[in-house]
């Protein structure tokens, strides 16, 4: 009876007209045009990630960073890593000059589907820490990733001022472990291969999309009771779920949470519901998605007290 009342409560959501908020990534000119922020406090910076910086005419992407006091380009990276599920890396271990970035990788379909042909198992946190390493590649043609140490490199630059807009990179001399954040000022990765260049810088800069509904299993930017379907139908898979399965916080596995990030994404288009540790900071549900619960509530105890009477 409960999946009855499931599917009910599914066919009512589909007639739920729900205002979507789109995510399409926009020219960044300034930090006013960065859409993906992570981070909270008065100081706020950029890092740009060129996946091909020996061309001029690729795009790159860029992620807005907010923090208090002192904070490195490695305390930037890590939280930006952390905070996107789409972004992979490998990196060195912390030593005295922070990490070295060996390899970058982003989930650009947002499928939930990210691997390389080297077999590589990145952690929950996207990372895999590793000794230096070269030439691997996305196996999903549609990702984005380059990694190099010896046959090319990912070459570290800062902008005290806005490279886009009257300011200039400059090669930092020092891998992103090192630099020292500053207000209003910009970080650049861009990977060359063996040019090994030092003034290869991101170019052509794109604000990385604003994470979209983590629960939105169909893609039809919502999230409704399709998508809850979706869930069910693949609840109980262990290991190699996708985002269609039902696998909203891209662990692999379909289980309560995912249910629970579809229950407080449900009628609603969130910036922070693709967050990799699926802690939603979720905005109050619509009025009509708070009058199609309390029309389902009513059905449910109608039902139930007629059949108390008959």
């Amino acid at each position: 009876m409960i999946g009855t009342y499931l599917r009910i409560l599914t066919l009512a959501t589909l007639c739920l007209s729900v205002a979507y908020l789109p995510s399409n990534a926009g020219i960044v000119t300034s930090l006013d045009d960065v859409e993906f922020w992570v981070g909270s406090g008065a100081n706020r910076t950029a890092l740009v990630l060129d996946w091909d910086g020996e061309i001029s005419t690729d795009e790159s992407l860029v992620w807005g960073y907010r923090w208090d006091g002192a904070a490195s380009g490695e305390d930037m990276f890590r939280d930006i890593l952390a905070a996107d599920a789409r972004l992979f890396t490998k990196i060195s271990a912390s030593g005295p000059t922070g990490i070295a970035v060996y390899g970058l990788g982003y989930d650009k379909n947002d499928d939930c589907e990210f691997a390389i042909d080297d077999g590589t198992i990145f952690g929950m946190d996207g990372i895999y820490v590793s000794s230096p390493t070269d030439l691997g590649t996305s196996v999903d043609p549609n990702d984005l990733y380059t990694e190099g140490w010896y046959l090319g490199f990912w070459h570290v630059g800062t902008a005290a001022t806005n490279p886009y807009d009257g300011g200039s990179w400059v090669n930092s001399f020092l891998g992103i472990g090192s630099v020292n954040l500053a207000n209003n000022a910009w970080t650049s990765l861009a990977y060359t291969t063996d040019t090994f260049s030092t003034t290869a810088f991101a170019e052509n800069p794109y604000s990385a999309e604003a994470p979209g509904l983590a629960a939105d299993f169909d893609t039809d930017d919502d999230v409704d009771g399709a998508d809850f379907l979706a869930w069910q139908s693949g609840f109980g898979i262990l290991s190699g779920a996708t985002r269609s399965q039902g696998d909203a916080d891209c662990n692999g596995l379909i289980d309560e949470i995912d249910q629970q990030i579809w229950e407080q994404s449900f009628g609603l288009a969130s910036a922070s519901s693709g967050l990799r540790s699926a802690a939603l900071v979720v905005p109050e549900l619509s009025t009509s998605a708070y009058a199609l619960m309390a029309i389902v509530y009513f059905f449910f105890t109608s039902r139930l007290t007629l059949r108390r009477v008959v």
